[in-house]
Formats: structure tokens, C-alpha cells, sequence
């Protein structure tokens, strides 16, 4: 007898032996029976010889046509469930890595766009210095005969507070360069990510081909479910980044109307500087105007906390986002548990089959054996006897065994 073959299928030739076996031994027990028997005639002989051996072939080629054709249903059967299951697995595989592209876009965007706000901060930053340079010595220059003006020390105050706002926007001109560095580290990561992700495609693709017809119902399930998660991440995620533009796009038009105030105030101060004669004359118009300048300065630093706030936003969404790419790792590191303990159960139920088949095997030896026995000890019992236990033992193993195929599969 031979042992099991891989994936739970049998071999063809124990049960084409046993059978053979089976139909000589039924041929045999006639003849035997005929030689014993001394009171039957040579006609009855003849009878029995031709309708035993007409019955006996006629069930032999029943049995293995029911029994080939059992074989190859499985076969192909467990064929298409196993390319089944390699199309789910490399078609989710495709849907993780095609995201995953996605996001790199996504942020390779990002960056290109945070790198052109940079440039186009570092030029207005270098612009406002070198105006606010040009106005301070200017005012210098026009205000050290005129120390003792009161008027003239509150204009110094009001370039100090200029000052003081001008090293606050070189800070966040910092900070945004800071963000950009994290960018950058993050499509990096990215990167990473995607090779990883190519790499254990393939494994992927090799560990799904052991799965049996059994557990692929469960696998296609968690297949749709684990494609569900990810759309769903994607949808809220393509959400977020829209909303996220929308805040860039108001917080650029804000700093666009800052700027544009800015330049009224350079507009204002060239005035003054025409007006510095006539300002001696009326201190009192130009204290009303100083009030107005520093609640304009009020304004432009509480547009700036606007700013700040959005910024802390964005960022706090960034941390969002990483904790959700967090979870659906750990989610895929389950499902790989999963998977390794559906391949060990299929291993043990393999396992299990082959010892039931080969004790199926052994008792249908042991039941022909005994059926032949009788046979030939005796010499008055029917000829008919043998033949019909014989065939129900035959009968009732291949129905087991069906039962046990298609069990399995």
C-alpha cells in the first residue's frame, strides 16, 4: 500500500489493486465451489459460472468508473479553488500597493508645494529687511537733531515693535523649514514602505496556494472586509488633504492681505516723512495717526496666532494619519497569524485523512480475506455467498472514501 499524496488527494493504484484482486477472487470462488459440490450437474454448473462472472465484471467497471470519476472531480475542483485563491491574493495585493503609490504622490505634491512657499517666504522676508533697513537708518538719520521730541521717541518705539514683528516672521519662516525637513523624512519612510510591500507580494502569493477549498469562504470574507478598512482610510484620507488645502489656500490669502497692509504702512510712513514739518506744528493729528499704526501692528500679530493655531492643525491631522497607517499594519500582521494556523489545520486534517484512508484500506484486505476463507473450508455452503459480502465491503468502502473526499475537497 501507498502512502498519501500532497493536498489530501489518493493514489489510483491501491483501490485498482484491491479491486483486481477482489474480481479474481470472485472468479476463483465458483470454480472452487464447483469441484466441491458433488451433487450439481454440469448444466447448473455452466448456469452459475456465466451469470457470477457476468455480474461480477459488470460491478467492477461500475466501481472504478464511479471511482475515476470522483478523483477527477476533486482534482479539478481543488484546481480552480487554489487559482482562485492566487487571483484574491495578488488582486488585494495589487489594491495595497497601488495605494501605497498614491500616498507617495500625495506627498511628493506636498513637499514641491511647501518648497515654493519657502522660496517665495525667504524672498518677501529678504525684501521686508532690506526696506525696513533702509527706514530705520533713514529715520535715524532725520531724527538725531529732534531727541528730545517726544513725538519723534514714540516713532522709534512704533520701528523697535517692526523690529520685534520682523524676527517673529523669521521664526516661522524656521518653523516652516522644519516642517519640510519632516516632510521629506516622511516620503522617505514612504518609500521604504513600497519596497517592503513589493517584497512580500511574493511570499504572499507563494502562502496562498496551500489554502484548501474549505477555509476559502473565510478568506474571501476577510479579504473584503480588509479591502473595505483600506477604502475607507482612503476616502477619509483624500478628505483630510482636501481640507487641509483649503486651510493653505485661506492662510495664504491671509499673509497676501498682511502683505498688502504691510505696504500701506510703508506708504503711510513715506507720508510722514514728507509730513515731518507740518507733524511739529499738529502733534495732535499725529498721535491720533500713531493709535491707528499700533492697532494695525495689533492685528497683524493676531493674524499671526491665527496662522500658528492652523499650523498645530496640521500637524496635529499629520499625527492622525500615522496612526492610522499604525493600525493597519498590526491588522496585517493578524491576518498573517491567521493565515499560518489555517495552514497548520490543514496540514493535521491531511494528516488525519491519509491515516482514516489507510485504515479503510487494511479493513477492506481483511474483509476479502475472510470473505475468500469460508469458501474454501466448506463445500456445501451456496456458491453466491461470498460474492455478495465481498461486493458490499467494496460498495460501502467507496462510499466512505467519497464521503472523505469530498470532506476535504
Amino acid at each position: 500500500m501507498e502512502k498519501q499524496g500532497v493536498g489530501g488527494e489518493l493514489p489510483d493504484h491501491p483501490l485498482s489493486a484491491d479491486v483486481s484482486m477482489g474480481a479474481v477472487g470472485l472468479e476463483e470462488a465458483p470454480k472452487s465451489a464447483a469441484l466441491h459440490g458433488a451433487g450439481v450437474t454440469s448444466e447448473v454448473q455452466r448456469q452459475l459460472e456465466s451469470s457470477s462472472t457476468s455480474a461480477n465484471d459488470a460491478k467492477i467497471s461500475v466501481d472504478d468508473d464511479d471511482d475515476k470519476f470522483a478523483l477527477q472531480f476533486s482534482a479539478a475542483q481543488l484546481k480552480a479553488k487554489i487559482a482562485q485563491a492566487k487571483l484574491e491574493a495578488k488582486l488585494a495585493a495589487d489594491a495595497e500597493l497601488l495605494a501605497a503609490k498614491k500616498e507617495l504622490v500625495e506627498r511628493r505634491y506636498e513637499v514641491a508645494d511647501r518648497e515654493r512657499d519657502r522660496e517665495k517666504v525667504v524672498a518677501q522676508c529678504q525684501a521686508l529687511q532690506k526696506r525696513l533697513d533702509a527706514v530705520l537708518q533713514e529715520q535715524k538719520q532725520t531724527l538725531l537733531g529732534m531727541r528730545e521730541d517726544l513725538q519723534l521717541e514714540k516713532l522709534l518705539a512704533t520701528l523697535d515693535m517692526e523690529k520685534a514683528t520682523r524676527q517673529k516672521l523669521q521664526e516661522y519662516f524656521k518653523t516652516q523649514q522644519q516642517a519640510l525637513s519632516l516632510a521629506q523624512e516622511r516620503v522617505e519612510k514612504l518609500d521604504v514602505q513600497v519596497a517592503n510591500y513589493q517584497k512580500t507580494e511574493t511570499v504572499l502569493a507563494q502562502s496562498v496556494a496551500h489554502l484548501q477549498h474549505r477555509f476559502a469562504s473565510k478568506d474571501q470574507l476577510r479579504a473584503a472586509s480588509v479591502e473595505h478598512v483600506q477604502r475607507e482610510l482612503i476616502v477619509q484620507h483624500e478628505q483630510e488633504m482636501i481640507a487641509l488645502r483649503e486651510e493653505l489656500a485661506i492662510a495664504r490669502s491671509t499673509e497676501k492681505m498682511a502683505q498688502e497692509q504691510l505696504q500701506q504702512l510703508q506708504k503711510e510712513l513715506k507720508t510722514l516723512r514728507d509730513n515731518e514739518q507740518q507733524a511739529l506744528a499738529s502733534r495732535e493729528n499725529v498721535v491720533t495717526h500713531e493709535h491707528e499704526l499700533q492697532a494695525k501692528v495689533a492685528q497683524l500679530e493676531t493674524e499671526k496666532a491665527v496662522l500658528q493655531s492652523k499650523a498645530q492643525q496640521v500637524q496635529k491631522a499629520d499625527a492622525q494619519l500615522r496612526s492610522q497607517v499604525h493600525a493597519q499594519s498590526e491588522e496585517i500582521a493578524t491576518l498573517r497569524q491567521k493565515k499560518e494556523a489555517l495552514q497548520r489545520d490543514n496540514k493535521e486534517l491531511g494528516e488525519i485523512a491519509s491515516d482514516l484512508m489507510q485504515m479503510a484500506e487494511r479493513q477492506h484486505a481483511e474483509n476479502v480475506k475472510r470473505g475468500v476463507s469460508p469458501a474454501k473450508s466448506t463445500e456445501d455452503t451456496p456458491v453466491a455467498t461470498p460474492g455478495t459480502t465481498h461486493d458490499e465491503d467494496g460498495i460501502f468502502l467507496q462510499k466512505r472514501k467519497k464521503r472523505l473526499r469530498l470532506s476535504l475537497g
